[in-house]
């Protein structure tokens, strides 16, 4: 019986596909699978290493050379990345090194199909999974200086078990860096929960948080709350500036003492997880609000991420944006090929107020409205045409003001005398209200009042 055959039968007619590489990372046996996730044909594989064969995959990303790397396979890791075709597929992988004499030989991974795995229906969409941290660090597109440090600032804090906190604009990627975190932690195969803490009042976050016991109140039942239920793994807290402050200074004594007690009980529960916090301001201006408390901040900010705006980190925008373009072709069944020299233009030039999430969303717009197989600045959202109407008006004003108010001055004080502009004009909108006027500004109050003492800027009406 020729075995070989035999095997070669049975691998070609799995649902799932199997890598089998030396120690240097050399592919020795490759099966394509029915569902051909790799995209790749077994001559185009075998006898070539594997990041030659995904050229989009590094090191740090490829879970076969992270597993050559350690020594210490990986199970049940969910994964995203390009294939041979440079389509993105949704994986579950496992990598398994395997030794001989105690040296390490290679490794064998065999990986399915997401979508497969988790349905039977098999022409659904990919979706996100409630519950499970879906997201790796191929997630993270990007090749700037900027998005390398934090894959390494990843890397580098996955394993660790102090709390995290990460802050940075709406749609910067916060939930993308928390899921990161977990996945590339040794917690990976345990509970990812994610919560927002403004999406539930704070009469009721109480007892969701840490769990109640019979009678604590009327329908009260024996249950876990978030802390308990997110056991061995991670909680990720959204939006903590959210919570109440009284709610804030339990959650610091768990995160000091590492035991809890649900609602009207006597025993502490003991509990081992890493808690990751998020807020889309900087916490010092939350501090300074009172939305924050100080002491909850430094035990928070045992190690923090600072995820800067899309518009401080433009040269990403074209990877980004082939990336979201490749998506969606695939997810709308779509061909488009690329974007016309003026989109490519206004996405470099464009401000991005709502970041990395703003982009896809546009993208995701356009490729749904577009009849072309480029898409072109007919195919943008409405809105963009509006907000470039007014930005020309508007720097067409400050140009005017610029040659006619402050040509003669030096360039501090025209910047002085063009922000003491805007804030009076915001301050008479709003009646001298400080709290609008600050909300508006999208600053702190104690901020405000410092720039209008440094610019001489009064609250008596008259004044100015």
């Amino acid at each position: 019986m020729d075995y070989k055959n035999i095997l070669k039968l049975i691998s070609e007619n799995l649902y799932c596909g199997i890598f089998i590489v030396d120690k240097n990372g050399k592919v020795l046996f490759y099966n394509q699978s029915i569902n051909d996730l790799a995209g790749l044909k077994v001559e185009n594989a075998v006898g070539k290493h594997v990041l030659d064969i995904f050229p989009r995959l590094t090191e740090e990303t490829s879970t076969i050379m992270k597993t050559l790397k350690t020594g210490e396979g990986l199970k049940n890791y969910v994964q995203k990345y390009y294939n041979y075709q440079n389509k993105l597929v949704t994986i579950l992988s496992s990598t398994i090194p395997f030794y001989e004499n105690g040296v390490l030989e290679g490794v064998l991974e065999i990986f399915y199909d997401v979508e497969r795995y988790n349905s039977l229906d098999h022409n659904k969409k990919r979706k996100e999974f409630t519950g499970k941290a879906v997201y790796t660090l191929n997630d993270i597109i990007g090749s700037s200086k900027e998005i390398k440090d934090l894959k390494s600032k990843i890397l580098k804090t996955a394993n660790s078990n102090s709390p995290v906190l990460i802050y940075g604009e709406t749609g910067t990627g916060k939930e993308l860096v928390v899921q990161c975190l977990h996945n590339e932690s040794h917690r990976h195969n345990k509970p990812f929960i994610a919560q927002n803490c403004a999406a539930i009042p704070g009469t009721l976050f109480e007892s969701i948080l840490f769990g109640t016991t019979l009678g604590s109140f009327t329908g009260a039942r024996d249950s876990k709350g978030l802390i308990e239920a997110a056991n061995g793994g991670t909680l990720f807290l959204d939006e903590i500036n959210s919570m109440d402050i009284t709610l804030q200074a339990k959650l610091l004594r768990f995160l000091q003492e590492g035991h809890i007690r649900r609602l009207g009980e006597n025993k502490t529960h003991d509990v081992d997880v890493r808690v990751v916090a998020a807020l889309n301001e900087n916490p010092y201006d939350a501090i300074a609000k009172g939305n924050l408390r100080n002491d909850l901040f430094y035990r928070l900010n045992a190690i923090s991420f600072n995820l800067k705006p899309l518009r401080e980190n433009k040269s990403d925008i074209v990877e980004l944006s082939i990336h979201f373009l490749n998506y969606f072709n695939d997810e709308l069944n779509k061909s488009v090929v690329g974007f016309s020299d003026e989109v490519l233009d206004f996405m470099k030039n464009y401000n991005w107020p709502g970041n990395v999430r703003e982009l896809r969303h546009l993208i995701e717009h356009a490729i749904n409205i577009t009849e072309n197989n480029l898409i072109k600045e007919k195919d943008l959202p409405d809105y963009l045409y509006m907000d470039k109407e007014k930005n020309n008006h508007l720097n067409e004003n400050i140009e005017a003001g610029l040659d006619n108010q402050f040509s003669s001055k030096p360039l501090s004080e025209q910047l002085n005398l063009f922000e003491r502009n805007i804030i009076i004009k915001t301050l008479k909108k709003y009646d001298y209200n400080i709290s609008k006027a600050a909300k508006k500004l999208c600053i702190p109050r104690q901020s405000l009042y410092y720039k209008m003492d440094k610019l001489n800027i009064k609250l008596d009406k008259s004044a100015e």
